[in-house]
C-alpha cells in the first residue's frame, strides 16, 4: 500500500517475502513503481527536497529469505535507475541480519 503526506511517500510492505510469498509481490511491486516513475517523486528527489525521499517500511513483513531480498534490491534498484533514491524503514534486527548476511546491504541502502 502506498501512503502520502505533504512529508512522505511511504509504501507499506506485508506479509510473506519469502520463496514462497514473492509471487504475489511482484505485480505490487510493479503498480508501485509505475506510480513513483510517473509522479513527481523523481524531480522532488533530484531537486532535494526532504518528502521526496520514499519510505519502504517492512513493519508488516512476516517472512523475509533470499528471494524476497533479491526482488526488494531489484524494486529499488529500477527506482535509483529512474532518479528515485528509497529508504527502508522498521526493519527488524533479524530481517537486518539476514540482509546483512546475504550481502544486500549496499543495493537496499542499509548503513554498513
Amino acid at each position: 500500500m502506498i501512503s502520502e503526506t505533504q512529508e512522505v511517500l511511504k509504501i507499506s510492505l506485508s506479509g510473506d517475502w519469502s520463496m514462497s510469498g514473492i509471487t504475489e509481490k511482484f505485480p505490487q511491486l510493479v503498480q508501485y513503481f509505475e506510480r513513483l516513475a510517473g509522479s513527481d517523486a523523481c524531480g522532488e528527489c533530484q531537486a532535494g527536497s526532504s518528502g521526496g525521499v520514499p519510505e519502504i517500511d517492512l513493519a508488516d513483513v512476516t517472512d523475509f529469505d533470499a528471494c524476497g531480498c533479491q526482488l526488494l534490491a531489484q524494486f529499488i534498484r529500477n527506482l535509483r535507475h529512474n532518479g528515485i533514491e528509497a529508504q527502508l524503514t522498521n526493519i527488524s534486527d533479524a530481517f537486518r541480519s539476514r540482509i546483512q548476511f546475504l550481502g544486500f546491504e549496499r543495493e537496499l541502502n542499509l548503513p554498513l
